[in-house]
């Protein structure tokens, strides 16, 4: 048997739809933006109990229009250093300064103590990363401590897919979230991302940043110097049908997340995972004395294909953010990302899978003893 790393799936009824609905669009004429872009703001705003969506050409994309509509330029902006680039370059590309912070062992999430640390009187924003599908538990303190000393707190949801906290998702919490639906995350339209939000004004400055600065999308007034951000209704017509599905492809990740719970080895360290995860990655910790390099190949030569990590090598480790001086520093988030694997988890993976995938990992960790 093989358990690959992931497999994007689609229903055949959500297959079927995307068919009718590109031959609706070709027909139509409209492939840039339109109908449908419309359908999967409003249908992905509802979901998340969310006010407004705006949708944008990608993940990246809705943080880079976040950040250039809250007119953060010359202000700093503290994110976890184990983020994708995205979240970096677009606080950069907007003027304000990055500051990279180090983050709890308990979940890999930026947590309270970090961003105290961090804070001065030029802090401008908080940008916090829903790691894997986890949202930290210290969110309403973050939250609060935001609040409380009048900065924005911004939710990087790219892997907040069905996530949520006392009854709240991503985007009600912060100012805003910005989701990603590249072809890897739970629920996908190829490429795209979306922002959430429940502030009117800051809804209506994303939608003009992501068309050239435009007073609207037919009308050739630039009000705001930009660039290209726009969702096409192909790619929308892909996410509005791989969306109708959440609650059946929730409940399957979900499932496979417990009996990983159950029956995985306690070699394994387990993240805490206190909220309602929508398991976009099931995360644990290697020993200290286990080279992660080797236990992903010897798991991949016994059929278990292992997905990337969150993330592998952190912001500050990177080649490019070397200049930045901060090797060392970082020690958690070093530590942590050096250490951790994530499983195969996806809606169709079937027991029989999840089961071998588990017994292997359990074998080789044993292996190592």
């Amino acid at each position: 048997m093989e358990v690959k790393s992931l497999k994007i799936f689609f229903s055949k009824k959500q297959k079927d739809k995307i068919l009718k609905d590109v031959s609706d669009i070709l027909d139509s004429g409209q492939l840039a933006a339109g109908e449908y872009v419309e359908k999967f703001e409003k249908e992905w705003s509802k979901i998340n109990n969310c006010n407004y969506g705006c949708a944008v050409s990608s993940g990246g994309s809705a943080l880079d229009v976040i950040f250039r509509a809250l007119d953060l330029e010359d202000k700093e902006v503290i994110l976890p250093t184990n983020t994708f680039i995205a979240t970096y370059n677009s606080i950069h590309f907007a003027g304000a300064k990055p500051v990279l912070a180090d983050v709890s062992r308990n979940n890999m999430c930026l947590d309270l103590e970090n961003i105290k640390k961090n804070f001065n009187s030029n802090t401008g924003a908080v940008c916090l990363v829903h790691i894997g599908g986890v949202i930290t538990d210290e969110i309403h303190e973050i939250k609060k401590f935001c609040d409380d000393n009048k900065i924005y707190l911004i939710e990087d949801a790219a892997h907040g897919h069905g996530s949520s906290f006392d009854g709240k998702h991503p985007g009600q919490f912060g100012i805003a979230a910005a989701y990603s639906f590249f072809s890897t995350k739970t629920f996908t339209s190829g490429e795209g991302g979306m922002v959430l939000t429940n502030d009117k004004l800051l809804d209506e400055n994303c939608r003009r940043l992501r068309d050239y600065g435009k007073k609207s999308q037919w009308e050739s007034v630039h009000t705001v110097l930009s660039s290209n951000y726009r969702m096409s209704n192909m790619t929308a017509s892909v996410g509005l049908s791989h969306i109708s599905e959440i609650n059946e492809f929730l409940k399957k990740r979900r499932a496979i997340a417990k009996i990983y719970d159950e029956n995985l080895s306690q070699k394994f360290e387990r993240l805490k995972v206190n909220n309602l995860s929508g398991w976009y990655k099931y995360t644990v910790y290697l020993p200290k004395e286990v080279d992660r390099s080797e236990f992903k190949e010897k798991s991949k030569q016994k059929g278990v294909g292992l997905p990337g990590g969150v993330y592998d090598l952190p912001l500050h480790l990177q080649p490019v953010l070397k200049h930045l001086n901060l090797d060392g520093k970082l020690s958690i988030a070093e530590d942590v990302c050096s250490r951790h694997i994530c499983l195969p988890i996806y809606p169709n993976l079937d027991d029989k899978e999840v089961e071998f995938a588990y017994k292997t990992l359990n074998d080789l960790i044993d292996s190592y003893e």
